[in-house]
């Protein structure tokens, strides 16, 4: 492998953190370094039947099951010609991952989440968070292009509309 550094990896399910999960392997894959895939997420509060280690344990499962399905959709499951850490911690995603890339040669990977002002404005950014307080370069990757030109919905209905025209058999609509 190179350097000591580290490709760290902000991993979540949007299109645009599968982008970036995607290029944070062509960025290992690139650099020979290893990659550290890391799931973040606020601990939910603690309910009165279950108890804390309980709730915690099924975080981290769930958190862990996330990651290997990014990996999945991404690229047919978790690269064998690499050496990738799969990390899950509860916190808030933009404080653990900058305490996680915690060395000067280590590279941060983070997508930009949501472009829609009232998503930005209602949730935490983790890009921002990243960018203003990592020790270490971050590569903010935006979303796949064709989510850029519309609308979830208007995508949903162009996607419905594809596997309508796909499933119709041959020679006209079905009965």
């Amino acid at each position: 492998m190179g350097t000591d550094g580290r490709v760290v990896v902000g991993v979540d399910h949007t299109l645009s953190g599968l982008q970036a999960l995607r290029r944070a392997v062509a960025e290992a894959r690139a650099r020979r370094q290893p990659l550290h895939a890391v799931r973040a997420w606020k601990p939910a509060p603690t309910s009165w039947y279950v108890s804390l280690a309980e709730q915690r344990e099924h975080e981290a499962a769930a958190a862990s099951q996330l990651v290997t399905e990014a990996f999945v959709e991404t690229m047919g499951g978790v690269p064998t010609d690499l050496p990738v850490e799969l990390i899950g911690k509860p916190g808030i995603p933009g404080e653990v991952l900058v305490e996680h890339a915690n060395r000067t040669d280590d590279l941060l990977v983070v997508g930009t989440g949501s472009r829609r002002f009232w998503r930005r404005w209602l949730r935490d950014n983790v890009a921002w968070y990243c960018l203003a307080w990592a020790r270490c370069p971050v590569l903010v990757v935006p979303p796949p292009a064709l989510t850029l030109d519309a609308s979830p919905r208007a995508l949903r209905r162009q996607l419905h509309r594809e596997l309508d025209r796909l499933l119709e058999p041959p020679g006209g609509k079905p009965a």
